[in-house]
């Protein structure tokens, strides 16, 4: 994982087009997908999942506590089925979860998961029409995490939550922190690689909370 500073609060927005040093990444970040439009950050699908050792596209914080809140806005734009983008809490190829809207044929729909150890796990999902701007938030403690989500960035709905306990180092390997931030994915095959994008306007991160 790649970065050198760390926060326990901050107000971020894309507005300089830049990410400072306070900005971490998997692996050797392919510079071509983090882009700024508009004083949003574009974020431009990979074609590789977040557990291959592969340019993927994620960028967030290092968290120094168990105990944070994180919330972003996206739009998720020019997507097929397969297509997706949000958050994802990191701390292993072996261990993530992710929050994220995905394309369909028609409309998007919201969806929460996991990676552990070998598998791919779907804990929940929601249909949001043809919502293409969306609210999600993480909110972590000791003993778990929970993902919501807003349409309106007032009213929060929980989709879901997972135990802090299996994505501890000792079951899934990977660093004492965690990092949560966003990111794109690439997954259908009508376009070529990259296509896919969504804009974040702004990242939210708290462990004062």
């Amino acid at each position: 994982m790649l970065c050198t500073w760390t926060f326990a609060q901050q107000h971020h927005t894309f507005e300089k087009g830049t990410l400072g040093p306070e900005w971490c990444f998997i692996g050797e970040p392919d510079s071509s997908k983090y882009t700024f439009m508009d004083g949003r950050l574009r974020l431009f699908g990979s074609i590789y999942e977040l557990y291959e050792d592969k340019p993927v596209t994620f960028t967030g914080f290092r968290q120094q506590s168990t105990q944070f809140e994180a919330t972003t806005k996206l739009t998720l734009l020019d997507t097929e089925y397969g297509d997706e983008a949000g958050l994802c809490v990191y701390r292993s190829p072996k261990g993530y979860i992710q929050l994220c809207i995905e394309g369909l044929q028609s409309g998007h729909r919201l969806k929460l998961k996991m990676r552990l150890l070998s598998h791919n796990m779907q804990m929940a999902e929601q249909y949001i029409g043809s919502n293409k701007d969306v609210w999600l938030r993480v909110k972590s403690d000791s003993e778990k995490i929970a993902f919501l989500y807003s349409t309106n960035g007032t009213n929060f709905r929980q989709i879901g939550f997972v135990e802090q306990r299996l994505i501890a180092p000792d079951i899934v390997g990977g660093e004492q922190y965690t990092y949560t931030g966003m990111y794109a994915y690439t997954g259908s095959t009508k376009y070529s690689a990259g296509y896919t994008f969504a804009d974040f306007d702004f990242f939210d991160y708290d462990e004062t909370k």
